[in-house]
């Protein structure tokens, strides 16, 4: 009995790892083409029952999750190692040398952007903050940060490439993917707050700068003190 309810666990892990090839690439075009649509579909998604939730679209932290996954596959592709820029022989050097640890500790740096701005949310909407008020705002900004995260990575990688026309259009592909992520934000403050465009820009940019800089700030501190 037991080793016919682990065949059908693997079958379904198959089933679902295999859906993946194709709702990866259509979720991340459907954000890329209409933001805000997709943010109005996680948070309708999440009053469904679980096993109902998301059926046609990868959930979003779980995009994100395989967005952070396929982009260090394409770095490792290259011959390019996350490691490159941390202390040899600290301590975070030698736990992420381990590729599993390196993507756990990749995939919490990256959430904190999503966490940020969702927390940024509520704080502006004088909404209590638990478990529960976080999860919507939380899922919607992993959709939208999954296309950041995947550009912000390839833009990185091509800067690391000793190839002339890479390095060059790095910071030009960085900066289409901060346009496009400010603009998403701007979008989904502005609905999520019923306000216009001005104040929906304004919040925008400073949940972006916030949760960017918070990111950047964890990622430094680790870098420099382990």
């Amino acid at each position: 009995m037991d080793f016919i309810r682990i065949i059908r666990s693997l079958e379904e892990l198959l089933y679902e790892a295999v859906t993946w090839i194709i709702f990866y690439p259509l979720t991340m075009l459907r954000i890329l083409c209409n933001p805000t649509l997709m943010t109005l579909y996680s948070d309708t998604e999440l009053s469904d029952a679980p096993e109902q939730q998301y059926t046609d679209s990868l959930s979003p932290p779980l995009l994100l999750m395989l967005t952070i996954v396929l982009t260090h596959g394409i770095e490792l592709a290259f011959g390019l190692k996350g490691t490159s820029s941390l202390k040899t022989g600290s301590l975070l050097a030698a736990f992420m040398s381990d590729e599993q640890n390196l993507l756990i500790v990749r995939a919490l740096v990256t959430a904190i952007v999503p966490l940020t701005v969702a927390i940024v949310a509520l704080r502006v909407q004088r909404q209590p903050l638990d478990r529960n008020s976080l999860r919507q705002p939380f899922f919607s900004q992993c959709f939208l940060v999954s296309p950041f995260a995947f550009v912000f990575s390839i833009a990185t990688i091509l800067g690391r490439l000793p190839i002339g026309l890479a390095q060059t259009a790095a910071p030009y592909l960085f900066f289409g993917g901060v346009v496009w992520f400010g603009w998403a934000e701007t979008r989904w403050f502005a609905r999520q707050h019923a306000v216009g465009i001005g104040r929906g820009l304004f919040w925008g940019i400073g949940g972006v700068a916030m949760s960017l800089a918070t990111a950047f700030v964890v990622a430094a501190l680790l870098t420099q003190f382990l």
